[in-house]
């Protein structure tokens, strides 16, 4: 090794990976001769030359990146776990509701509608006299041509298997549903009526033609004394229309529209229900003849029972609030009513919610039903303003009472409905939190006040006619917790009243179901106008549920 040849580095030697280097383009790549652009993916336009029909494997590629784009839109769309886990409701598919848009087209006013002018100018004067523009609402387009035949179904309508109609109305909380079936019926009333007067004053021309030749062929019949006229009682306690509501608020609350109209109309309507004596029932049903009875399946069933003639005359059977009245407590009383009735020509259920079971319920009995449901049924209306307090973060730290006197307190300050008292409605799942619950609020300043079942019925009509009355005029030096009426109360309160004036909803306590969820909602945002809802949270409570319904509503899709 020491006398060898030692070997030297050829220092100069490169490696071949250094003439293969790209080297980066001068002017940002403006002077290139050729586009740098990657080779075309199989199946995409760069591909597809003239003359060349694609293989198998283009197509294949092809399909295999359509399923690549379908995941990718699939995975960019909302995804509702949690309320699809708690679905209760019936789903309405999209192609149904899109087409109600063309069917409610043509009907734009009141005027559009084949209605008698006495029914008319009680909805402008009675029914809708307080609105500054008399307008129909989607389900009113919807039901009223339905229902007095104008519609292309009604007209379409093959002849029908089943003894009677039936019709599904289903809408959004405060949409118009109650007026929407009571037109239709008070101007079936009354050209029947007229069709009866009609028919009576040809009967009465020819028995006093016959009476005139009588006496023509006995000149001494002329000096006979006549009969006394007997009061015709027939028609007495069996009413022609007969409307079944769960409570006796609701009895009250839809008489009263019923009434108002009915002065106009010149049709007789009773309301009966719990709140009256046996002696006011029995007066107010069989002191005369009676056109629309407003009543309880409980009542109503019981009085059918002793005198099944109640049922005799009866040719349309409303059921409103269909998913109560349809459920395990109800159906029983609801379907015997509606078996009793033999004359019966027309069933109408109404609500603002399908659960799956009434849907289920509804395809068994009534295969032939017309269902009436508008674009917007499950949802709640964007115009309704949806936040989330969490009490067991700072400052509340778990102190749910405390969570919610802030929020009323927050309502208190905020510079809505000026000049006004706020109404405001908490509502609590349980009836023995609304005493605890009202007591707190008052030990903080609050004018708060429950209602829940055990509640006396004077006190109930009371309160209830005070938050679904107008609004009451305030002075602006009272203090803003004295601007403001709270009422704590249970789901007693939260179907079909009607709280047009009520701006504010906190949900203390997070319903069980979406149904609830929409009722209890629905007391806000009612008619057109604008609402606010909180809802309050804490660690008892299913946030991501609440939080996807939240979502939902800010796109406003439905609770389903």
């Amino acid at each position: 090794m020491a006398g060898g040849k030692r070997d030297r580095p050829s220092r100069l030697v490169l490696s071949t990976r250094v003439a293969n280097r790209k080297q980066k383009p001068s002017a940002g790549g403006l002077n290139l001769r050729e586009a740098n652009l990657p080779p075309p993916r199989p199946g995409s336009l760069r591909d597809r030359r003239p003359g060349k029909r694609p293989d198998s494997n283009t197509l294949g590629d092809r399909q295999q990146t359509q399923a690549q784009v379908q995941d990718r839109t699939r995975k960019s769309k909302p995804n509702f776990k949690h309320m699809k886990m708690a679905q209760s409701l019936s789903p309405v598919s999209w192609t149904q509701r899109t087409n109600v848009g063309s069917t409610i087209e043509p009907w734009s006013s009141f005027d559009d509608f084949e209605l008698l002018d006495c029914v008319k100018e009680a909805i402008s004067k009675e029914a809708l006299g307080d609105l500054a523009t008399i307008q129909p609402t989607a389900v009113q387009r919807l039901v009223i041509p339905a229902l007095t035949g104008m519609g292309l179904k009604a007209r379409q309508k093959a002849v029908s298997q089943s003894r009677f109609e039936s019709f599904l109305i289903a809408a959004e909380t405060g949409s118009g549903k109650t007026l929407s079936y009571i037109i239709p019926v008070m101007d079936f009333l009354k050209r029947e009526e007229e069709i009866l007067k009609k028919e009576e004053e040809e009967e009465e021309e020819g028995r006093g033609k016959k009476l005139l030749q009588e006496q023509r062929k006995k000149p001494d019949a002329l000096f006979e004394l006549e009969g006394p006229i007997v009061e015709n009682r027939e028609n007495n306690g069996k009413p022609q229309v007969v409307i079944l509501v769960p409570t006796s608020e609701l009895v009250n609350q839809v008489g009263g529209v019923i009434k108002s109209m009915s002065h106009v109309v010149k049709l007789r309507s009773a309301l009966i229900s719990r709140d009256f004596s046996g002696v006011v029932i029995r007066r107010r049903l069989f002191s005369g003849p009676v056109d629309i009875l407003v009543s309880t399946p409980h009542l109503l069933s019981s009085l059918a029972e002793d005198d099944p003639r109640i049922l005799s005359k009866c040719s349309h059977i409303i059921v409103d609030e269909a998913d109560s009245l349809y459920d395990r407590t109800f159906s029983p009383l609801t379907s015997a009513i509606i078996t009793r009735a033999e004359n019966l020509k027309r069933l109408v259920l109404c609500s603002a919610t399908i659960p799956k079971s009434l849907d289920r319920s509804l395809r068994k009995l009534y295969p032939e039903m017309t269902r009436l449901v508008t674009p917007h049924l499950h949802a709640i209306p964007r115009r309704v303003q949806l936040s989330i307090v969490d009490a067991d973060a700072e400052p509340y730290k778990g102190n749910k009472p405390l969570a919610c006197a802030d929020t009323l307190h927050k309502i208190s300050k905020d510079e809505s409905e000026v000049g006004f008292i706020k109404k405001v409605i908490v509502f609590v799942n349980e009836r023995e939190s609304t005493a605890t619950l009202t007591s707190y609020l008052q030990s903080k300043g609050f004018d708060a006040i429950s209602l829940e079942r055990d509640t006396s019925n004077r006190k109930e009509a009371s309160v209830l006619e005070y938050f679904t009355g107008p609004k009451t005029a305030v002075g602006p030096e009272v203090q803003a917790k004295d601007r403001m009426s709270v009422l704590v109360t249970t789901d007693i309160s939260s179907r079909g009243i009607d709280t047009k004036t009520v701006k504010n909803v906190v949900l203390y306590d997070v319903p069980f179901s979406t149904i609830d969820f929409i009722h209890r909602l629905g007391r806000t945002g009612r008619m057109g106008r604008r609402g606010q809802a909180v809802i309050l949270v804490d660690k008892n409570t299913n946030k991501a549920w609440v939080k996807d319904i939240k979502k939902s509503m800010f796109l406003g899709g439905p609770l389903v």
